[in-house]
């Protein structure tokens, strides 16, 4: 009975510790730099009431490799903690370079919405926005959250 316990022990251990030794390889190693975001609502006469949110992020390539592409896998708004909206912004390099992102080097990229995207009920257009975006590349994810952005209200 002792040995029986000492080995389910043992493969506990084993088990924890390849589990936490997999996580930390599954974050993208970039660095995220917020250049630019911006939020607002379109509440114009004559018009469809739409959300909308563009900004501009700076991305450094600290892998050992170079990266092929880099995709925004989906975008979350949130307000005071609570989702809004789970998105899929629009997502590219300013400069529309296809070109591998070398290890050590950056590049810019921006993220806007489509024309069109309803106000959800929930938004309290006078509060404080954060914006999530999770970022892919080689298999892993890399968050990136920005924080204290104003809903500007456009008539």
């Amino acid at each position: 009975m002792k040995r029986i316990s000492i080995l389910l022990f043992s493969l506990i251990i084993v088990y924890y510790g390849c589990s936490g030794a997999k996580s930390t390889t599954d974050t993208l190693k970039i660095e995220v730099m917020t250049q630019q975001s911006n939020s607002w609502v379109n509440l114009m006469p004559g018009s469809k009431p739409s959300f909308f949110i563009s900004g501009s992020i700076k991305i450094k390539n600290d892998e050992n490799i170079a990266l092929d592409s880099i995709q925004l896998l989906k975008c979350n708004i949130l307000q005071e903690g609570k989702t809004i909206y789970n998105l899929i912004p629009g997502f590219r390099s300013v400069d529309d370079i296809k070109a591998p992102i070398n290890s050590g080097t950056d590049r810019i990229f921006t993220f806007y919405l489509s024309p069109g995207t309803p106000i959800n009920k929930e938004l309290d257009m006078d509060k404080l926005i954060s914006i999530e975006l999770y970022l892919s590349a080689l298999n892993k994810v890399k968050l990136h959250i920005i924080d204290n952005i104003n809903v500007i209200k456009t008539y």
